[in-house]
């Protein structure tokens, strides 16, 4: 709706007022929306009043205030600028809510007082239905500018006002207030309503403004929250390469401080890498690319990420900077050992059994994980030589550095050299892009497992040596020494001495990673820790699965009575297999391979006959006259041609309970069984 200015003629204006107070009769002359406002107020409101307008007390005032303040904090520099052109001529300029409540009146003090009394003063109502026709309540309702005269206004009391007033609008497109300019005379003037208009209109925008220069600062506060979480350094730089924004990581990688940094040449601050300055110069990405900064005399290895930034994609050479992410390379180092599964919850109490050969093994462990050696395990394949390696690098003092396992005869003999010392950009194809690290930096700090080192050819052995003693390696392909902090753990199921009389390992070598030895004992020389062993695993079993499985008494004896060719990994395929056949929760004897049930020790290729210990026969023997006699003493005893003070002395001795071989502890524990 356009602005409207009533007729401007007083005595005109108080005979059609008189007129529709006295007979309701409105002239044609008059305003629509002064009209339509008299219909509304006639009804509801004594046009001759001179009660003091409806208001708020001094808190609500208050409190209304602190509401609008971003409101008021933008109006009120607009309105002393109104004043500055209006001062000394009766006026006033009055800012209201959306509710037509007066918020801030500004004006000589005598017209301020003189307003007041007609109950323009902060804190009263200027609605319709409080003060009746009126610029601002009209306004509000026609959302509009509007200008109102005189005899216009409903009240008679208010005769002597003119007023110019025009709504506020939020961003959303609701009233949040009325701007307005009232003079104490009926002789306003009418241009004061482009003049409400255009400072309405100015607070608008500026409400505006400020929305959106908050929620950029918003997003600004956010996104620098967000550079300073992130684990990897993040450089920002403009087109001339001047350092816009670095984050605490990357000023600590690179050893400089941020607030010097800002506003110079990323080049001046630290001496960029050859690939990254012709990388901005030529404004081309790189990608994980390995580079080394020269830190207060220290070589600081990185992997650097370079992206130019380009506000329009479709235009050739308009980048407009560069973003730089890095990382150190010992931090990828511990997260690529970190997402491959390195880390493992193996400890001492992994080694399980507690015969003498591993007893003496455990002790052996726990003194190499407190010492920074390099350790040789031997024992047949099977035996837990990976597992005790991993044990002791999770007991030591490297146990949160990397743990890299390498198992020496898989790797092919080309390529072998390059995967131990790693090779730089070049190297093997002119055309490569990146170098790669070697297994030794990748287990920096941490320790290096070498499976099979046996395998090794002896041109690699020379190399590993030289790693051994002087703690340097020299990629292939490059120059630069790189020094490597490696605890060294090597495992093997041959006689290594044996190796070194043929001329097929180097003695030097043998010498430099046996400095502690540790034999793993072959699972038929341990068989008393068999019944432990099976409990591991099939609790183990029972954690993977949900599944809980048990074991009978007569397979566990017949389990004893073989020789265990595959060791302690056999052991854990045929509970497996045997498991999966149990489906009452019971292994029993027939769930066992045939190797077991049958004479394996006689029959098994590359084995030498097994001659049971004494103590193994006694305890057989035991058994199966328990079995036979059915746990009855006596018999046994007169079976076994001893005595019945031997037959007890040996049944203690070898931990057996004729109790488990009586027929009526049988029968109860087939009846829970079923």
């Amino acid at each position: 709706m356009q602005p409207t200015c009533g007729p401007v003629d007083g005595d005109l204006l108080s005979a059609i007022w008189q007129r529709f107070v006295d007979t309701g009769v409105l002239d044609p002359a008059l305003d629509p929306i002064i009209a339509m406002s008299w219909q509304r107020c006639i009804l509801r409101c004594n046009p001759y009043t001179v009660a003091d307008l409806p208001g708020i007390s001094e808190a609500e005032l208050a409190d209304r205030r602190a509401k609008l303040a971003d409101l008021i904090a933008l109006a009120r520099p607009i309105m002393e600028d109104i004043y500055q052109f209006v001062e000394g001529s009766g006026m006033i300029i009055v800012l209201l809510d959306a509710s037509a409540c007066v918020l801030d009146v500004l004006g000589d003090a005598n017209v301020q007082r003189q307003a007041a009394s007609l109950g323009l003063r902060p804190g009263a109502y200027w609605n319709e239905g409080c003060a009746g026709t009126n610029a601002f309540g009209l306004a509000l309702y026609e959302r509009c500018p509007v200008h109102v005269i005189g005899a216009e206004h409903f009240f008679q009391r208010f005769h002597g006002l003119s007023v110019s007033a025009a709504p506020i609008y939020h961003w959303e497109g609701r009233p949040i207030g009325v701007l307005g300019m009232a003079c104490l005379t009926s002789a306003g003037n009418g241009a004061t309503l482009a003049t409400v208009h255009a400072a309405a209109r100015a607070i608008e925008h500026q409400l505006h403004a400020e929305k959106l220069f908050n929620e950029l600062n918003t997003q600004r506060t956010l996104l620098s929250a967000i550079v300073e979480a992130i684990s990897d350094g993040f450089i920002v730089c403009d087109q001339a390469g001047l350092v816009v924004h670095i984050n605490l990581c990357a000023a600590q990688i690179l050893g400089v401080k941020r607030e010097a940094a800002v506003g110079r040449a990323l080049g001046a601050s630290v001496e960029l890498p050859p690939v990254v300055a012709e990388a901005m110069r030529q404004c081309v990405m790189l990608t994980d690319a390995e580079v080394s900064f020269q830190v207060q005399k220290v070589q600081i290895r990185c992997l650097i990420s370079l992206i130019p930034i380009q506000w329009q994609l479709d235009r050739v050479n308009n980048v407009e900077g560069f973003i730089l992410t890095l990382r150190r390379l010992e931090q990828v180092h511990r997260m690529v050992q970190r997402m491959v599964g390195a880390r493992s919850n193996f400890t001492f109490a992994s080694i399980i059994g507690s015969s003498h050969a591993i007893n003496q093994a455990r002790r052996q462990a726990q003194a190499a994980a407190r010492s920074s050696v390099p350790v040789l395990i031997v024992g047949e394949s099977g035996t837990g030589k990976g597992v005790l390696a991993r044990v002791i690098h999770n007991e030591s003092a490297r146990a949160e550095g990397p743990f890299v396992t390498v198992n020496c005869r898989v790797l092919p003999r080309d390529l072998i050299v390059g995967e131990f010392l790693g090779y730089e950009i070049g190297a093997f194809h002119s055309n490569r892009l990146q170098g790669q690290p070697g297994k030794f930096e990748l287990a920096h700090g941490g320790t290096l497992h070498l499976e099979e080192i046996e395998a090794l050819p002896l041109d690699m052995q020379t190399a590993l040596l030289r790693v051994v003693e002087t703690g340097e390696v020299v990629r292939l392909g490059g120059h630069r020494v790189i020094c490597v902090n490696v605890r060294l753990i090597v495992t093997t199921s041959l006689n290594l001495e044996r190796l070194v009389l043929r001329g097929d390992f180097r003695a030097d070598l043998y010498y430099a990673v046996s400095r502690m030895t540790i034999r793993l004992a072959p699972l038929r020389e341990r068989t008393a820790d068999l019944p432990l062993l099976v409990r591991d695993i099939l609790e183990r079993m029972h954690r993977q699965t949900g599944r809980a499985v048990s074991i009978s008494y007569d397979a566990q004896q017949l389990m004893r009575c073989y020789s265990w060719p595959g060791n302690v990994r056999e052991l854990e395929n045929v509970l497996e297999r045997a498991a999966s056949l149990a489906d009452n929760g019971m292994i029993d004897v027939w769930h066992l391979p045939d190797a077991i049930r049958g004479r394996p020790s006689e029959t098994e290729p590359g084995y030498d006959q097994h001659v049971p210990a004494l103590h193994e026969a006694e305890y057989e023997a035991i058994v199966r006259a328990a079995r036979a006699c059915q746990g009855n003493a006596t018999r046994m005893a007169q079976m076994l041609g001893i005595g019945r003070t031997t037959l007890w002395r040996k049944l203690k001795a070898a931990n057996v309970s004729l109790d488990d071989f009586k027929p009526s502890l049988l029968a109860k524990r087939s009846s829970r069984r079923s």
